[in-house]
């Protein structure tokens, strides 16, 4: 988590000062981090990841702050006017359409959502190479059934 480095506002700056536009990948767990970043302008775009709906984050073995600092993270980034999507990799066991549609809702006033395949092939967890991803027309339907609430799209499909 790249939000984590004491350095990054000022490895920020230097591209900055070189017109270098700078994309940050974010898990939101550092809301005032992000909020100084926008503040003083530095961003041009925001990718925030949302692992699952923000009750369910206790059971992923988050932090007790997780979900207060990615609620925080969202408003943060909804109100800032910066270009930016919310995308959540649909882990089967993690997230469901239920899920997707609590997310969806508490994205609300956001630009865009994109909900990503899960690939069983590119992981770090050895169990995660037994399960299969939604069918296509799973995903595709939680992004019509989430579009009622942000823009919603599907990648990896």
């Amino acid at each position: 988590e790249p939000t984590t480095d004491p350095d990054l506002p000022r490895l920020i700056e230097s591209f900055a000062a070189q017109d270098l536009p700078v994309k940050l990948d974010t898990n939101g767990m550092r809301p005032e981090t992000l909020k100084a970043l926008l503040r003083r302008g530095l961003l041009e775009f925001v990718a925030l990841d949302v692992k699952t709906a923000p009750e369910r984050y206790a059971a992923l073995g988050a932090p007790a702050h997780a979900a207060r600092s990615l609620r925080q993270s969202i408003e943060v980034l909804v109100r800032s006017g910066c270009d930016h999507e919310f995308r959540t990799t649909c882990y089967p066991g993690i997230v469901d359409g239920a899920a997707l549609e609590s997310i969806a809702r508490m994205l609300r006033g956001g630009s865009a959502y994109v909900l990503q395949q899960f690939r069983p092939g590119v992981t770090l967890a050895e169990e995660a190479s037994l399960l299969r991803p939604f069918a296509p027309e799973v995903l595709r339907d939680a992004a019509e059934r989430c579009s009622r609430w942000i823009p919603t799209t599907t990648r990896g499909v």
